[in-house]
């Protein structure tokens, strides 16, 4: 998808919270969105800022991104955008009740919408009506992949001949992406050519090239797209290090992960994420 451009980002009331990752991520930095503003009611007139470590803050004195208390009033400031994004992550991936009638009126103005929940919005009849009417799309970064556009596991892997570094947690929400992002990035500060293969709906956005979104991918296939993400990007440019963004948790029963990157991707290394304070 040739998507590309300036973005306002939905939290919903939960910019504070691990909930509001996929807004957290881009804000610290996206070459596929340049993000212009933030709509949360609970945080708005605030202003938020990203210190060189990527440290979120929100303040009261004007930084680069105002954060405004709904849709309407972001339409009244002078900002222009070409999609809305939804920067939550819902219970059971359903779009919340109180975000509908800002998506509904971004379509109606003509902006379109960048999906990343589980919910297929182009399956929704009103927001299609809408869309339709406005010359608005619908994007549902998480629809799955026509099966004949997938990859089974060959054993290409074993060809990667550069230390391929994973990172994992013993729980979501641990900052797994955003730690192979800074990775990435300071290894390249430092002349040391890296790169990170994403797995989530967040990495896409961010722009990273090469990857796939891990949680809606048929299971026979996770292994093989694992390994076409990691090749391809091997293949495509001279990397000393390639960095991989892991997904879920080894010890969260609700989402358990982690086999498939030890195992499908051979990795070299594992960096591995815990927060103490959980239980």
């Amino acid at each position: 998808m040739n998507i590309k451009g300036n973005a306002v980002v939905l939290t919903n009331g939960k910019f504070d919270s691990k909930s509001a990752k996929t807004a957290h991520g881009l804000i610290r930095g996206s070459s596929r969105f340049n993000i212009v503003a933030v709509i949360d009611s609970i945080f708005s007139e605030k202003y938020v800022h990203v210190d060189e470590n990527g440290k979120i803050d929100l303040l009261d004195s004007v930084s680069n991104i105002p954060i405004f208390k709904d849709f309407n009033s972001f339409l009244q400031s002078s900002s222009k955008v070409d999609y809305c994004i939804i920067g939550v992550a819902s219970a059971g991936g359903l779009l919340p009740d109180e975000m509908r009638d800002d998506v509904k009126l971004s379509l109606k103005n003509g902006i379109s919408i960048i999906n990343g929940l589980h919910s297929i919005l182009n399956e929704d009849e009103e927001l299609i009506e809408i869309s339709n009417q406005s010359n608005s799309k619908i994007f549902d970064i998480r629809a799955s992949r026509p099966r004949n556009e997938l990859s089974f596991w060959s054993g290409k892997i074993y060809n990667v001949k550069v230390p391929k570094i994973v990172v994992l947690g013993t729980d979501c929400g641990l900052g797994k992406r955003t730690t192979a992002k800074l990775i990435v990035e300071n290894l390249e500060k430092n002349k040391i050519k890296s790169d990170m293969v994403y797995t989530g709906q967040t990495g896409w956005m961010q722009g990273w090239e090469h990857g796939f979104i891990f949680d809606s991918t048929l299971n026979d296939f996770v292994s093989g797209e694992l390994e076409r993400a990691i090749y391809e990007c091997y293949t495509s440019k001279k990397q000393q290090y390639i960095l991989i963004e892991g997904q879920a948790a080894l010890r969260n029963p609700s989402g358990p992960c982690g086999s498939e990157f030890l195992i499908s991707a051979n990795v070299d290394g594992v960096i591995l994420q815990h927060s103490p304070k959980r239980k």
